[in-house]
């Protein structure tokens, strides 16, 4: 199952120990042409970012250089990361510059005021806080250098590591301009192009992975993983998605008034740093548009999340097995089609991913290891508070998990005879996270929420919704729980758009009279749920229909498959350690506990139905598999080890591609008789509720010069946010969009009616998480409203 050529090198070790025999490291010189080339750049981007002068391409990759890059490459190369792996040095290094970019920005947003400047996130202060923290850096550096032979590992690259960087780097290519096509109303054959150039690189990847190094895989998974999630993140010209709308509404918060301020918006998003001060010290520096900001070096940042999911996995695993494992987390449809529009929970992600490095490590010493966890713990705090109350809940069921194993099973122990055996992952890293620690990381959370910003009172109403489940009396429940294996079955959308209805007259209650239309006139326009229609069958889908083979049902049977086989795998790889104590030995007891401890919270946020909706099953999923993806690649392992262990690995193999081929929606664009996904549509449900129109903007800028809108409220689908906006001058974190179902709709309310609204003659609504298409009586708005202007693809009623 997991043995012989399987078994992977115990530890990893520096970059130079990668060296051919007798070629000593290479070291940089202290004063060489790269610093003065450095000195250079530093200074442009500085001139460039001071006056607002914008070199096309140029000048936002300087920028960003600046800002991040540059920092992270001297973080990388001081001695602070020893006997560490380049990739775990790379993710130490920018888990630690994007945490110093967020409280050195904290730091001049709290003094500065005190100081008289009362914009200290413009773009002077910026551009200081990027001079402070380069040459800070850099000076550090200099006291403790590394001796690092990147150089020569690149001289060294094989004809196999070329082709495949070459490869991932077109993926990366086609992905970008496929985007674009799209965008300006072409066809998707770009982008089906760069999603089989992604599985014929992984393929290949999997096939050399003996004549790869370490290095070469981390490259080309994180150009792999940078294509998938450009993919989404690049769609449409403007702010595209879910809750980066509301993302987008704290970051424009906080650009507008040039400081970032609770008080603004008390809300949980504007509390999360790496959506407020984070984006715009990057919007400061590199003079883009400020969607791109999310849109583009966001997911450049994000990207390197799935290298240290393999880098983790590495500490136990084969290059094959970790190879899988990567390639599952980025397969699962959250990755690339919600992740890009979750950007606050991106940069957490990355935090988690250190966090659990730094657990991990048994080259370093328990205190080194705790200080780095808990570092990393205060990025994940600063960045997102549901991720943040994940990990600590993971915490919690890990440690409960163990102490109910001592008292059940018997104690683990390694066998007689090796107390003097070389030190295993078990022996060196049962106590890393005890009790104090997970206090600690509690007292993190507390401070920042409930005392700093004092938006905690969502996970307190979510921890009563608990107790009220615990009771019975509790009947929400999320859409995703129906592709869970541990139980519970959604409401349907029917009945959901029904219990809907219900909830706007509990809310019209207590209003006063004339607030709403009366319930007389709404009550005549009933609505009915909408089902959202298949891509048309394609020439091979006709083909395989006439072969009798049901295309619609095949399609639907293979994601339904691939999200249980999933858990499933995840459920056998986990009972395979604890059946077989040589791979617990091999992993260690807290990494396993940790397992188990995420598999808990998977399961409680699906079992208990107000946190299927406020937290998402698929996005809990998705951060368990930062530590389960391995023990999911096992399970399927010992699932056709009957096999034989060669046969055994090729059917995982085959199962990891067949799944990604379907999720990414590569076999159903092939095919059709699926919904359309927006990464490689200009149609189906996130096109109709998420993508913004030309015409909807102008829209907005014809709303912007009328009296009296913001006082008298903005009515619109629940997700355009964008409306709140009329200039920077006019956030004031007080505008609240209502949605337009019928119900709802306000008498002095101005109504924006989008795109999609007008062509499709139907609206969408967010009820518990789930998305409920209906079909819009057009005739209720027109009986009660004034239509006072339309551009063809948006209309404003008042």
């Amino acid at each position: 199952m997991i043995s012989g050529s399987q078994r992977p090198g115990r530890v990893f070790h520096p970059v130079a120990a990668d060296l051919p025999p007798g070629r000593p490291p290479a070291v940089t010189p202290k004063h060489g042409w790269p610093a003065w080339a450095s000195a250079g750049l530093m200074a442009g981007a500085n001139v460039l970012a001071i006056s607002g002068i914008r070199v096309p391409f140029l000048g936002p990759a300087a920028g960003f250089w600046f800002l991040l890059a540059y920092p992270v490459y001297l973080l990388y190369t001081t001695s602070v990361w020893c006997r560490s792996s380049a990739a775990e040095r790379i993710g130490y290094s920018l888990a630690a510059t994007l945490l110093l970019l967020m409280l050195t920005g904290l730091g001049v947003n709290t003094l500065l005021p005190l100081l008289g400047v009362q914009r200290p996130l413009d773009p002077v202060p910026v551009v200081l806080v990027g001079d402070t923290l380069a040459v800070s850096l850099y000076l550090f550096r200099e006291k403790r250098p590394a001796k690092l032979a990147w150089r020569a590992q690149i001289q060294e690259a094989r004809h196999e590591e070329r082709r495949l960087l070459v490869g991932s780097g077109l993926c990366v290519a086609c992905t970008v301009l496929g985007a674009n096509r799209l965008n300006n109303g072409a066809g998707d054959e770009l982008s089906l192009v760069a999603l089989a150039g992604m599985v014929a690189v992984f393929l290949l990847l999997l096939r050399w992975q003996s004549q790869l190094r370490d290095g070469t895989t981390s490259i080309v998974l994180y150009l792999l993983s940078l294509a998938l999630l450009l993919m989404n993140s690049l769609r449409g010209w403007y702010v595209t998605g879910h809750d980066i709308q509301e993302e987008y509404q704290v970051f424009q918060l906080t650009a507008a008034h040039g400081r970032w301020d609770i008080s603004y918006l008390r809300d949980a998003y504007n509390a999360c740093l790496s959506i407020t001060i984070l984006p715009t010290e990057v919007g400061q520096i590199a003079h883009v548009d400020d969607p791109y900001v999310y849109k583009f070096f966001f997911q450049v940042i994000f990207a390197f999340c799935p290298v240290l999911v393999y880098t983790i996995a590495r500490r136990y695993w084969s290059e094959p097995i970790s190879a899988l494992a990567a390639i599952y987390f980025v397969g699962f449809p959250t990755f690339f089609t919600d992740m890009p529009f979750l950007n606050r929970q991106e940069i957490a992600f990355v935090f988690v991913c250190v966090a659990m490095l730094a657990i991990t490590n048994i080259e370093w010493g328990l205190r080194r290891r705790r200080l780095a966890f808990f570092v990393a713990c205060l990025g994940v705090e600063l960045s997102h508070y549901s991720t943040m109350y994940f990990l600590l809940g993971t915490l919690l069921a890990a440690r409960g998990a163990e102490l109910a194993g001592r008292l059940v099973l018997r104690r683990w122990r390694r066998p007689a005879g090796q107390a003097g055996a070389h030190r295993t992952p078990w022996g060196a890293m049962a106590q890393t996270v005890g009790f104090g620690s997970i206090l600690m990381v509690a007292a993190m959370a507390f401070l920042w929420s409930d005392l700093a910003t004092q938006t905690a009172g969502g996970a307190l109403i979510d921890a009563e919704s608990v107790v009220s489940a615990l009771a019975g009396s509790s009947s929400a429940r999320a859409g995703d729980v129906s592709y869970s294996l541990f139980g519970g079955t959604a409401v349907g959308p029917q009945t959901a758009l029904n219990d809907y209805r219900k909830e706007t007259f509990d809310e019209r209650a207590g209003v006063p009279p004339g607030t709403y239309e009366p319930v007389a006139v709404v009550a005549r326009y009933p609505t009915s749920v909408v089902s959202q229609p298949s891509l048309p069958l394609t020439g091979a889908g006709r083909f395989l229909s006439g072969l009798s083979v049901p295309v619609e049902a095949l399609n639907g049977a293979v994601r339904d498959a691939a999200a249980k086989g999933e858990q499933l795998f995840v459920g056998v790889g986990l009972l395979t350690f604890i059946v077989m104590p040589s791979l617990r030995r091999r992993v260690g007891r807290e990494f396993f506990y940790l397992c188990v401890g995420s598999t808990a919270m998977v399961a409680v946020i699906t079992l208990f139905p107000d946190l299927s909706v406020d937290y998402g099953v698929l996005r809990a999923f998705q951060e368990a598999l930062i530590l389960l993806a391995p023990v999911l690649v096992a399970g399927s392992l010992a699932i056709f080890s009957p096999l034989g262990q060669a046969r055994a690995l090729k059917m995982s193999t085959a199962a990891c591609l067949g799944i990604f081929i379907s999720t990414t929606g590569l076999l159903p664009q092939v095919l059709g008789g699926y919904p359309a996904q927006l990464g490689l549509n200009n149609s189906g449900q996130y096109y109709d509720v998420y993508y913004v129109h030309p015409q909807e903007v102008a829209a907005v800028n014809w709303l912007a010069g009328k009296p009296g809108v913001l006082p008298n409220g903005i009515q619109a689908e629940d997700f355009t946010n964008r409306f709140m906006f009329n200039t920077k001058a006019a956030v004031n974190g007080s505008q609240v969009i209502t949605d337009i179902y019928p119900t709802l709709v306000r008498r002095s309310s101005w109504m924006i009616l989008g795109y999609s609204n007008i062509h499709t003659g139907q609206a969408t609504s967010n009820y518990d998480g789930d998305l409920l298409t209906y079909d819009y009586p057009i005739g209720f708005l027109r009986n009660t409203k004034n239509l006072v202007y339309n551009n063809g693809g948006a209309e404003i009623y008042r």
